[in-house]
């Protein structure tokens, strides 16, 4: 019996260790937004997809039409994925938030692409993105922020395949103290 717990908290150890260095790491704590009802898209029996780079089996019944994906649909990434990309440099990071926000202080290089103004800021920053393939990641004011949930949607309405949102948004990133800039220019 004693070998087996020892057994146990080893492998425990192990996977915290290889999930903190893992580019695409589960956060080890995560806030759902304060509308998020569980109860509600188990009713609906829809689909969890999780965090990017994870597969599970889909229900028959469940809708994966982008413009139906919900939160819990969606591929996310932690902070430790959204820095990998950052630093690798191979993915577009999109600003969901207002311009005024934006100004105040963003990711280096993301594009500013408010998200309740699609319309005015496609034309802007659509033609910038033109590999549909490239992954973009759209980000917020965090997990209880769904603006770069719609950004991600419209997205992918727009025929983009590979869109994420990374959940912890501007929050997660600042409070890391990982690089920011000021100014209405990525």
């Amino acid at each position: 019996m004693s070998e087996a717990w020892g057994l146990f908290v080893f492998a425990a150890f192990f996977a915290v260790l290889f999930n903190t260095f893992y580019s695409d790491g589960i956060p080890l704590k995560a806030e759902l937004p304060k509308n998020y009802h569980l109860q509600d898209l188990l009713k609906k029996k829809q689909t969890f997809i999780g965090y990017a780079g994870w597969k599970t089996a889909s229900s028959k019944s469940a809708s994966t039409a982008p413009a139906d994906l919900a939160l819990g649909q969606m591929p996310r990434l932690s902070l430790v994925g959204a820095k990998n990309r950052f630093d690798q440099k191979n993915a577009v990071f999109l600003d969901a938030r207002s311009p005024e926000e934006y100004a105040e202080g963003h990711i280096p290089g993301a594009l500013e692409f408010y998200a309740d103004d699609f319309e005015k800021f496609a034309p802007v920053v659509l033609p910038q993105l033109k590999d549909k393939n490239q992954e973009l990641i759209a980000y917020c004011h965090g997990s209880s922020c769904e603006l770069s949930l719609h950004l991600a949607n419209a997205l992918m309405d727009q025929g983009y395949t590979n869109v994420k949102v990374f959940f912890g948004g501007w929050p997660e990133w600042k409070k890391a103290n990982y690089p920011i800039t000021t100014g209405d220019q990525p």
